[in-house]
């Protein structure tokens, strides 16, 4: 019983010392001496900050982080950072999820300075154009909306942050969804429809009344490997096109410019 009890009190040490690690890696070491107190007051459960896995919650430290003043992201005048992701797995998918959440959060100004991808994973560092840094709290919201989890988080200065996070589950979260539904009708898009399908051998896709398009039809596996593409350079009104196997994401696009299929299209899968 005695041992038992040491062993649970030095792992609860343990876990304290890292949640208080990972808060001081987020605020930097400056802002994190500074507020030493009132961070251990905000933070006196530690142990409801960790998932069934004992890994942090970053949505739930960032959150309780921002919601006391304490995560100070403004630069101050517009200027570029650094900003590096380190992805687990897929790294095609996550990757497009990565750049669809930096868009969503009005960060459009970057540049790739390096992008590696080795045994299925992922490093791609960009230099961003920005006023504030990425919201680590919108970025971690995100990313678990798409199936994904920040694991850690480093920030070193103003100008320099560092994103670790788990990929294994990653999925569009945005894309629409012809895996319930067997028919959609989609609006005018500003960007080629982006579909999750399963359980499908073909696909009937008709333009609404109005549009002249040229089809470009990609299908991709469950990593967003391109499996086959669909491109005609002539006028299609209907088009019905089988589904290869293992298919998970269908783009559809027009092979010139999406003002061709601007009223929309209905899309029913068999």
């Amino acid at each position: 019983m005695i041992n038992k009890l040491i062993l649970i009190i030095a792992f609860s040490v343990v876990l304290n010392a890292n949640l208080d690690l990972k808060i001081k890696n987020i605020l930097g070491y400056g802002a994190y001496s500074t507020h030493k107190n009132l961070i251990n007051y905000i933070f006196s459960n530690k142990s409801a900050y960790y998932d069934a896995n004992n890994q942090v919650n970053y949505v739930l430290v960032t959150d309780k982080l921002q919601a006391n003043g304490l995560l100070k992201l403004n630069l101050g005048s517009t200027q570029y950072i650094d900003i590096s992701f380190t992805i687990s797995n897929k790294p095609k998918i996550s990757l497009k999820i990565l750049k669809d959440i930096l868009k969503s959060l009005g960060h459009y100004y970057y540049f790739t300075e390096e992008s590696i991808t080795s045994d299925d994973s992922l490093k791609w560092s960009i230099k961003l154009k920005t006023a504030a840094a990425i919201n680590p709290l919108r970025l971690s919201q995100e990313l678990q909306a798409n199936g994904c989890k920040v694991t850690d988080i480093i920030r070193e200065g103003n100008n320099k942050w560092s994103y670790k996070i788990d990929s294994n589950n990653a999925n569009i979260n945005k894309a629409e969804d012809l895996i319930v539904n067997n028919q959609l009708t989609l609006k005018k898009s500003l960007r080629p429809y982006m579909l999750k399908i399963s359980g499908a051998s073909s696909i009937t896709i008709d333009s609404h009344s109005g549009n002249d398009w040229y089809p470009n039809v990609v299908f991709y596996d469950e990593n967003l490997n391109i499996i086959e593409i669909f491109r005609e350079n002539s006028l299609h009104k209907n088009l019905k096109l089988d589904v290869p196997n293992d298919t998970k994401y269908i783009k559809i696009d027009d092979l010139f410019t999406l003002a061709n299929i601007k009223r929309g299209i209905n899309i029913t899968k068999e």
